[in-house]
């Protein structure tokens, strides 16, 4: 018999000032250390070399992780 699935979607909400995307728990962001976080983006970027990406540098990010292209 298959293993049941978990249907639930998590909630992430996006740093506004960072565009790092968190789970919905945290109220810090651990990149920048803001606190404006919203459940309202668009888009989603994972970076994995941010040194030698170039759309990192053009989004201006410089640690590795998920982030969003558009935050309101």
């Amino acid at each position: 018999m298959a293993a049941k699935r978990s249907t639930q979607k998590k909630v992430l909400q996006a740093c506004r000032n960072c565009h790092k995307i968190l789970e919905a728990d945290k109220t810090v962001c651990p990149e920048c250390q803001g606190n404006a976080l919203t459940p309202e983006w668009f888009g989603y970027l994972v970076i994995i070399d941010s040194r030698h990406s170039d759309v990192a540098e053009k989004m201006n990010i410089e640690y590795n992780g998920r982030y969003a292209l558009k935050v309101r």
